[in-house]
């Protein structure tokens, strides 16, 4: 915006100036010469008017716009097309869009999912935040899909990026729904263990006699 401003100002100040040069009762009156005299052209302006008042009052304010933007303190913007990854050799750029195209195909490398959109966000320079969203095939558990969705991501994104120390990646699932069938080629999805109820096994002996019982006995 205060580009535009500057921009706008220049230009009507420059046209004003032309105009004004040209025909000076734009702003003012040309000074009256003498026929024959050799006085040069000059302009008078008068400075009590509204009009001059509003150029004088609009010029300081647009000063301290630009000063004020020039001595602000700005913080630098997070670079959001590639992730800092350490390695042995030094500090390595991974492009975003790399990130987002492996993690995606290591989603959809699973049976029971059919489409994966990923998507790698920098909210700061020690923050990644993955959002992950998913389709699963007709009549699969989508709760375990997605569990074993999150672990491929976690497990592909340590692949290709060696966060710092103090950074962390936070993954978001979001689960759009059921498209496509199972290809019946793929493996079968491995079921999810559920606990097994615990059996009652009767008392345990022996038995510990409650102490405050002892003094009751003969």
């Amino acid at each position: 915006m205060l580009l535009v401003t500057n921009l706008t100002v220049a230009n009507v100040v420059a046209g004003i100036w032309i105009a004004t040069f040209l025909q000076p009762s734009v702003l003012g009156a040309e000074l009256a010469t003498d026929v024959g005299g050799d006085v040069p052209r000059a302009l008078v302006m008068p400075l009590q008017t509204p009009a001059a008042w509003l150029g004088f009052l609009g010029s300081v304010g647009l000063l301290l716009w630009n000063f004020s933007w020039l001595v602000r303190r700005r913080t630098g913007a997070v670079p959001s097309n590639w992730i800092v990854s350490e390695t042995s050799a030094g500090p390595v750029r991974v492009a975003r869009e790399a990130i987002e195209t492996g993690l995606r195909l290591a989603g959809e490398a699973l049976p029971e999912i059919t489409r994966v959109r990923v998507q790698v966000q920098l909210p700061s320079s020690k923050r990644v935040v993955v959002t992950g969203q998913f389709h699963c095939a007709e009549g699969q558990n989508h709760l375990a899909a997605s569990q074993r969705l999150r672990q491929a991501l976690l497990d592909r994104f340590a692949e290709l990026v060696k966060l710092a120390d103090g950074a962390k990646a936070e993954l978001q699932l979001e689960f759009q729904g059921f498209l496509g069938k199972l290809d019946k080629n793929a493996p079968e999805p491995p079921a999810v263990a559920e606990p097994e109820p615990e059996q009652f096994r009767g008392p345990q002996y022996p038995i510990d006699d409650d102490p405050n019982d002892a003094g009751t006995r003969s």
